[in-house]
Order: C-alpha cells, then sequence, then structure tokens
C-alpha cells in the first residue's frame, strides 16, 4: 500500500476548544495595519482575506511566525484545501516599517525602504504562494475543526522552539 499521509496542521490560540469545535477567523490585523492594508488592496479573487482566516502551520514551532502571546496548540482539519503563503515576505515589510520608525539607529538602514517597489513585489510574492530564501510556509483557511488538543495549558510560544513537547515527553 503506498500513499501519501495526510498533512498535519497546527494552530494556537489563546481561546480555549474541544474536540469537535470549529474555529473561525477573528476578523483582526494579525500585522500592522498598513501592511494588512497592502496586502487587502491586492488579495485575488479567490484568497482568503487574512483578517478573517484561520492560520495553521504544519508544525508546532511558533517561535517563527510572528505569535507572540501565549495559547493552546490544537491539531486541526481545515474546513477546505488551505491556501499555502510564505510570511517571509510580510517579514521584509515589518522591517521596512522599523526602519521608518527608529532611524536614529544605523543599523535600521541595513533593512529595506518602505516603497512601492516593495510593498508590490512582497505583497505579489505573499499571494502568489511564492518561497523567499528563507519561507516560513503558513496555512490560511477559512474555519477548521479542531481533532486533538496538543497542549491544554497556556504556552508560551518562544517554550515551542523546534516543536512543542510536553514538560517530561523524551525527545
Amino acid at each position: 500500500m503506498s500513499g501519501t499521509l495526510p498533512m498535519s496542521y497546527f494552530h494556537m490560540s489563546p481561546s480555549t476548544y474541544v474536540v469537535g469545535d470549529e474555529i473561525f477567523g477573528n476578523g483582526r490585523d494579525k500585522v500592522d495595519a498598513r501592511i494588512e492594508d497592502e496586502l487587502e488592496k491586492r488579495r485575488p479573487d479567490g484568497a482568503f482575506p487574512r483578517r478573517g482566516a484561520v492560520y495553521c502551520l504544519e508544525s508546532t514551532d511558533f517561535t517563527t511566525c510572528g505569535v507572540v502571546s501565549s495559547g493552546y496548540i490544537y491539531q486541526v482539519v481545515p474546513s477546505g484545501e488551505p491556501q499555502r503563503r510564505d510570511f517571509s515576505w510580510i517579514g521584509e515589510m515589518q522591517k521596512a516599517l522599523l526602519r521608518l520608525k527608529y532611524t536614529q539607529y544605523e543599523r535600521m538602514k541595513e533593512y529595506p525602504e518602505w516603497s512601492p517597489d516593495l510593498i508590490e513585489k512582497c505583497c505579489s510574492g505573499y499571494w502568489n504562494g511564492e518561497a523567499t530564501n528563507t519561507p516560513g510556509w503558513e496555512y490560511l483557511t477559512s474555519s477548521c475543526t479542531v481533532v486533538e488538543v496538543v497542549a491544554g495549558e497556556l504556552i508560551d510560544p518562544k517554550s515551542t522552539n523546534g516543536g512543542w513537547r510536553p514538560r517530561g515527553a523524551i525527545s
């Protein structure tokens, strides 16, 4: 018997869910509103709106995807085919906004400038599902169903580096 195993998806949220619950997007900005607005202006037909999407990863490592608040970890099944996006494109725009904000720091000059060309390049790359040199894949879906509560206690996303494991688990 051959074939591919179905992909596992994981979601981290401060909200508590139980197996069988359906998770929906919360309608809020995930990053700076200027970035979300630029992405939304360029969102192609058929692409999930970021503000209304649920975000999933292929692993339980939430250290690189921008999750900063503690949450519970769930294994989920998307309601339909998820859309894969490289969130590193957004990171480039975030760096450009940091450069605008912290002009007094010489180091910020290494970051890209916030410009129409950068915005277009990053938004296009993101929506087209193109990989950057250091891709970080997120999967957007309109909703998903909890199939397992992986972490039933609040977990600091920093502690998920390399994939979250319960205390006392053998690595």
